[in-house]
């Protein structure tokens, strides 16, 4: 599959003086209410718990803990994390339910892999229905369900499914996910997510999703695969009347966060590039200065992290677990 490329401004490049821009720089009403939208999508879609079911894709894919391997061998199993070999394995707790895979989730390092400590923040059970449980072999279903053990009662905070349609030429492998993620806190909100994906036969993936309730958006990424080692991400809303849209360039893991950059447009006019290193957020207007007015740079990194992290922490580990697309 052909990918986009894009022109993404290297912001230390562009901050070759000293000078920055203090004043407002972002043309949009109502931008505390913006910056509080954004801080309450991001921290749906980037929970300790999702964030470890990331982390512990591609483990569970090496261990052949994935869709194409999975039968009822695994069932009412428990995945665990073996800190020195930095592996997943196979364990059997109680109370685990007989017809799911129990992934047991934790803190992550610096690394962006699970901590030694082995601190639990969760849990996750995956349902599955694939040619080894009863299924067609060229179309099948997978739930992720994800807990907080640390909230009363084992709260759900994020749940998904993924439908798998028969393959054929035109498409690969094409599937469909339906997320919801909880409020994180009183009073929060629900996001609901509708993410078809695309993965030609041999290809990349493409996912191109939208929102339902509280604010809605459409969201794009593509994901590493056998001709990339890049992923890219997007979205596209409006914001009292405002049409705003972010493109990335390509972005790396680290840390366990995609970093790189991406280009914001309003109104189909070009107004700031933002990116994300491992140490934070930079922000620049269109003329290179770099941007310190805290409001406009708070908004600009909810601008470059929603997209991103929903292409980390939900379709990520999907493309990997259900597909195998890594």
């Amino acid at each position: 599959m052909a990918r986009r490329l894009f022109t993404v401004a290297v912001l230390a490049a562009l901050d070759c003086s000293d000078s920055t821009s203090s004043a407002r720089s972002l043309p949009l009403t109502h931008i505390d209410e913006l910056a509080a939208a954004l801080d309450t999508i991001d921290a749906g879609v980037s929970t300790p718990q999702l964030r470890s079911m990331s982390a512990l894709a591609l483990p569970m894919h090496a261990a052949g803990l994935d869709f194409r391997h999975l039968d009822s061998s695994v069932l009412g199993k428990t995945v665990e994390w073996n800190a020195l070999q930095r592996a997943v394995f196979l364990t059997t707790r109680p109370a685990t339910p007989s017809n799911v895979l129990r992934v047991t989730l934790y803190e992550l390092d610096n690394s962006g892999l699970p901590a030694p400590s082995k601190v639990e923040v969760g849990y996750a059970y995956v349902e599955w229905l694939n040619e080894f449980t009863g299924g067609r072999p060229d179309s099948a279903y997978m739930r992720f369900t994800l807990f907080d053990m640390r909230q009363p009662f084992s709260a759900v905070v994020g749940a998904w499914d993924v439908w798998r349609l028969p393959a054929d030429t035109a498409c690969g492998q094409c599937a469909t996910i339906h997320a919801e993620m909880n409020p994180t806190a009183p009073g929060g909100q629900f996001i609901g997510l509708i993410i078809p994906y695309r993965i030609p036969l041999g290809g990349d993936g493409a996912f191109s999703g939208a929102s339902i309730g509280y604010v809605g958006f459409v969201q794009n990424a593509t994901l590493p695969g056998p001709a990339a080692t890049a992923a890219t991400t997007g979205w596209a809303f409006s914001w009292y009347g405002d049409s705003v849209r972010t493109t990335s360039g390509p972005l790396q893991p680290s840390a366990g966060e995609l970093i790189g950059g991406a280009d914001v447009t309003i109104n189909g006019q070009p107004v700031a590039g933002v990116s994300r290193t491992a140490s934070g957020f930079v922000a620049a207007d269109k003329d290179g200065h770099v941007i310190t007015n805290q409001t406009d740079a708070h908004v600009l990194a909810g601008l470059f992290a929603v997209p991103a992290d929903i292409a980390d922490y939900i379709e990520w580990p999907t493309f990997v677990i259900f597909y195998c697309g890594c």
